[in-house]
């Protein structure tokens, strides 16, 4: 209560004792009446209530709701009609899958660098090709690309896998000198086995653009068109382009539980010939280097560019299957078989920052399978994968801790 209405409501309180005590007593002495009236007005103000403010409401924070991940399986087997099973992504279009896969034979040599095409590759095979050095087989099925190279010979190895995969092979001729222990050439052993399924040497006309030079009509100068190569082969009347049932593969977005930390993997051929891949947390992907000679024999690594594109090379899945390499002609270590047909060995597989220790199986005419030591199904990561071959002798090593590297050995 404010002072001056207490003092106000004290002085009319003691007039009217004051009066009514008028008619019985003196008048009251000045001092006496001044002391009682200021005791009064103490008394009065400490009985008044203390105004005690409202709280001010506090809003509370809405908690954050973190989502759960989405867990996408598909395989190995019942695939949707739009998901490509070599991948385990959707494809733009499904009618694509309507066709044999096109493998097509890509060079690492310095000379054709940058690579073309392989970006859009769903499944990339590296494997040694001699003289420390090695090849790339580019399997396209999900997705074309106008321009890949350069191309180069095919191999031994491209038979099992294209037969595999039910594809269709591009590539630039075979050693056609060196006579095998059946009395046929290399040349003659692929064509013979894949027949009109191979597409050898350039194909280049007003109606297909198969396998086609640029103009400059040197080594490394042809390039491929796998839409074009679908479109020669079925232009072909004993041509099966039907969609294969390539069932086999497993994909899973979340990783597997057993892994360890893999940031850095090198897969080692020979001197100055490295695959190597180094992981980036932010697209879970592993980003492609490649070794750069200068002219003074100094090395150094380089990302690998696809011309096509401007951007480095990255891989969903670097996988690497360790089996039975043999030579076939000695020393001159040009031609070279695979143990790969029908047949179960030891793989490494590289996803999500982490490596894991695994087992490949393999078919006649499916593709190559992953299972753990349980004999599950491995479930890759949906997207592309690299997918070197190296000997039984290689040797695995991890120095420093994540940081791995395969050295090829042979016999």
């Amino acid at each position: 209560m404010p002072k001056h209405l207490s003092q106000k409501i004290v002085t009319v309180l003691f007039l009217v004792t004051l009066g009514l005590s008028a008619c019985q007593t003196a008048t009251p002495d000045p001092v006496t009446v001044e002391k009682t009236m200021q005791g009064a007005v103490a008394l009065t103000l400490t009985a008044a209530p203390t105004f005690t403010p409202l709280p001010t409401s506090t809003s509370t924070p809405t908690p954050t709701i973190t989502p759960t991940p989405v867990t996408v399986v598909y395989g190995p087997t019942d695939f949707p009609q739009n998901v490509n099973p070599l991948t385990g992504l959707e494809v733009s279009d499904p009618k694509i899958l309507d066709r044999r896969p096109v493998l097509m034979k890509v060079a690492d040599q310095a000379a054709g660098r940058p690579h073309a095409g392989l970006t859009n590759a769903d499944i990339v095979f590296d494997y040694y090709i001699g003289n420390g050095l090695d090849r790339f087989l580019a399997l396209y099925y999900g997705k074309n690309d106008s321009n890949v190279g350069t191309m180069r010979s095919g191999r031994l190895a491209d038979i099992p896998l294209t037969l595999m995969y039910q594809g269709i092979l591009g590539f630039i001729s075979a050693d056609n000198t060196v006579r095998l222990a059946d009395g046929k050439t290399e040349l003659e052993t692929i064509t013979g086995s894949l027949g009109g399924r191979a597409v050898n040497t350039e194909h280049c006309s007003d109606t297909f653009k198969a396998i086609c030079d640029d103009g400059r009509n040197i080594e490394t100068s042809v390039f491929g068109n796998t839409e074009q190569m679908t479109a020669y082969y079925a232009s072909k009347s004993y041509a099966t382009n039907s969609k294969p049932n390539l069932d086999g593969m497993a994909f899973a977005t979340v990783p597997p539980a057993g892994g360890v930390p893999a940031t850095q993997f090198t897969m080692h051929f020979g001197k100055n010939i490295n695959q190597q891949w180094i992981y980036d947390p932010a697209t879970k992907k592993y980003m492609h280097w490649i070794d750069e000679v200068d002219a003074n024999g100094n090395s150094r690594m380089i990302p690998l560019i696809d011309r096509n594109t401007g951007e480095q090379l990255a891989t969903s899945n670097v996988i690497t299957i360790i089996t039975k390499l043999n030579v076939l002609n000695g020393d001159t270590d040009t031609i070279h078989q695979y143990d790969l047909v029908a047949t179960k060995g030891r793989a490494l597989i590289c996803r999500d920052g982490m490596l894991y220790d695994v087992y490949f199986k393999s078919g006649w005419d499916t593709p190559i399978t992953f299972v753990d030591a349980n004999g599950n199904p491995f479930q890759l990561q949906p997207g592309n994968s690299w997918i070197h071959f190296t000997g039984a002798y290689s040797k695995v090593t991890e120095e420093p801790a994540g940081v791995w590297m395969v050295r090829l050995g042979i016999p």
